[in-house]
């Protein structure tokens, strides 16, 4: 009998600490504060709730939390509290690549199909994008790769390793896209001679969170970035990330998102949904959607994203695809226009939307049509705007 008391004894004991492991489980909550809260009173604001801050994003005037899930009534009063303007999850948010990659030898140099099909091998006579900063918040990127290493002016990690080498390929092929040296080995990119920085806040399954990437955003704009490439989406609408695009919006940067690989009418995702950010749709080497990309009327644009060749992690080239492989060809063709041509980035925009090529399919599934670099400088030197 005594045993069997014992062994009862030991049983309870270990499932009342594995319940109360559970109560004590914590979860991520932003807490976004009203305009004029500053940081130090936020700070304290927060400690009176006895809520403990993770990170703090300046940015958006928020605050990363980790809140215990028995402590919702707690976080029901702070949401009534003058100074909060919203309270939401740290949503999570996926790179936009169809998980198939097929590796590439190239014995010699070749320009990317997506590169041709845009027109930037004709727009190289008039500009190769040097000076212009993109930066790009995706997986990292290989530092030591030889195609893009020259072009690689900075980079800085968002997860809690603080890791900036891919360890998932990725952040590498989408930078290849846009900026691999034209230097005769491996893929060139549309623009060559741009500057890449790269915020890796994606991790080596491709995932992130909206805390990570608002925090890369702000890196960005610290190094005043042009442009900055997100070949990421989530399906939840962030306020958090809304003030984060608004914030880079009105600081003159230019952002370029993939619409998403939902292959689905109506069902952009965010941030390519935001009226700010330029939304990017796939298509194939014949000019047709993707069966795969997002469409919906927030579609700006459509880019090559079927089997696109570019660098990749370890030295590597694989071809992918996907409507995070279609963005950084507009990413890109923006940088080969704004290294010539010195203008905002809505007369930038409505530029490369305006001599876009109609495909002669849904405005839903193309935008403004294909990106045709060539012509957006040309039009640019028309309207006297080069530097």
């Amino acid at each position: 009998m005594v045993p069997a008391l014992f062994l009862y004894s030991l049983i309870l004991a270990a499932a009342l600490k594995k319940h109360k492991a559970k109560s004590k489980k914590k979860r991520q909550k932003i807490v976004g504060f009203k305009e004029g809260v500053e940081i130090l009173q936020s700070r304290n604001i927060l400690a009176s709730y006895g809520i403990k801050i993770k990170k703090e994003l300046p940015l958006v005037d928020a605050c990363l939390c980790e809140v215990e899930e028995q402590d919702e009534a707690v976080v029901h009063q702070l949401s009534a509290d003058p100074t909060v303007e919203y309270i939401e999850d740290d949503y999570e948010a996926y790179i936009q690549v169809i998980p198939h990659a097929t590796s590439v030898k190239a014995k010699t140099q070749i320009i990317p199909w997506g590169v041709k099909k845009i027109s930037a091998v004709s727009a190289w006579k008039l500009s190769r994008g040097r000076k212009v900063r993109v930066g790009v918040i995706d997986t990292g990127v290989d530092l030591e790769h030889p195609d893009l290493k020259e072009n690689i002016k900075e980079a800085r990690g968002f997860l809690d390793c603080r890791n900036i080498q891919d360890d998932n390929g990725h952040g590498t092929h989408v930078s290849g896209t846009i900026a691999a040296l034209d230097n005769d080995i491996g893929v060139v990119g549309v623009a060559p001679e741009v500057e890449i920085y790269s915020a890796k806040a994606f991790d080596k399954n491709g995932k992130s969170t909206i805390s990570s990437i608002v925090e890369a955003m702000n890196w960005c704009l610290e190094k005043g970035v042009h442009i900055v490439n997100m070949s990421f989406g989530i399906k939840q609408n962030s306020l958090t990330l809304r003030r984060a695009v608004k914030a880079l919006s009105k600081n003159g940067v230019l952002m370029v998102a993939a619409a998403g690989n939902t292959g689905k009418e109506g069902a952009v995702l965010y941030p390519a949904k935001y009226p700010e950010v330029i939304a990017v749709a796939a298509c194939d080497e014949e000019g047709k959607p993707a069966i795969f990309t997002s469409s919906g009327p927030e579609v700006d644009i459509i880019a090559p994203g079927v089997d696109i060749p570019s660098t990749y992690k370890g030295g590597q080239y694989k071809a992918m695809s996907g409507t995070s492989m279609a963005a950084p060809h507009v990413s890109g063709a923006l940088a080969l226009v704004l290294s010539r041509c010195s203008m905002a980035p809505e007369e930038l925009k409505e530029i490369l939307k305006g001599t876009a090529k109609d495909l002669g399919i849904p405005r839903e599934k193309q935008g403004a049509g294909l990106v045709d670099v060539e012509r957006a400088l040309l039009s640019a030197d028309s309207k006297g705007v080069s530097r």
